[in-house]
């Protein structure tokens, strides 16, 4: 059995998603977006123990809690990124350009690469790197659970920005039709901002599709 919550946090209303294998109570807490004392009370709550931290992408607002995150639960937590984005995370997670200073904390010691396998107690989580949004992008997931967690990859009805330094368009467009509108069509996609939608729903009515 799979535990799934979703809490919006900080400024910008990120999604954060805690998911945790009843089976053997480990759990992962993909984009944690700012420091949360619900996130540390729904963990404690369960008798989970937090074992990863998935980061979709390294923008500031989806890497703002891994620091307090660490800090609460200190045993053998890994920190998930895809390589091409640890430049991104050294220079402050993209902070600087929005006029603010941001120091993210120790880097992520799980360096993803396309297909790299990762396993949270029974759930086995695919990792799909979607570059477009940033150069590591990536999407977790979940065959068992026909479910995908795509950061800022895709939205109800809409896309991630490509007007940043590190975005590219052409790349987005790429991932999402090779990555996620080949996933099957009940698939749920669990996005960075905004409500949940289907595989389905997007090829049908996303209009920048």
């Amino acid at each position: 059995m799979i535990y799934f919550e979703k809490f919006v946090l900080g400024p910008i209303e990120n999604n954060t998603y805690l998911v945790i294998d009843e089976s053997t109570s480990l759990a992962a807490v993909i984009d944690p977006a700012a420091p949360s004392e619900a996130i540390h009370r729904k963990i404690e709550e369960k008798n989970a123990q937090l074992n990863l931290i998935l980061l979709t992408h390294a923008h500031f607002d989806h890497i703002g809690g891994v620091k307090s995150l660490t800090r609460q639960f200190s045993n053998g937590i890994q920190i998930a990124l895809h390589d091409a984005d640890l430049d991104l995370w050294r220079k402050g997670g993209g902070s600087r350009d929005f006029g603010f200073e941001f120091e993210p904390g120790d880097e992520p010691d799980l360096i993803l690469t396309d297909e790299t396998p990762l396993i949270l107690g029974d759930i086995r989580i695919e990792v799909l790197h979607t570059p477009g949004h940033t150069r590591g992008h990536v999407t977790y997931y979940l065959p068992q659970h026909a479910s995908a967690f795509c950061g800022d990859l895709i939205f109800y009805h809409g896309i991630g920005r490509t007007d940043l330094a590190v975005s590219d368009e052409p790349a987005l467009f790429a991932s999402i039709r090779e990555k996620i509108l080949t996933l099957p069509d009940d698939t749920i996609l669990y996005p960075g901002h905004g409500p949940a939608t289907r595989v389905s729903e997007e090829k049908e009515n996303n209009p920048f599709l």
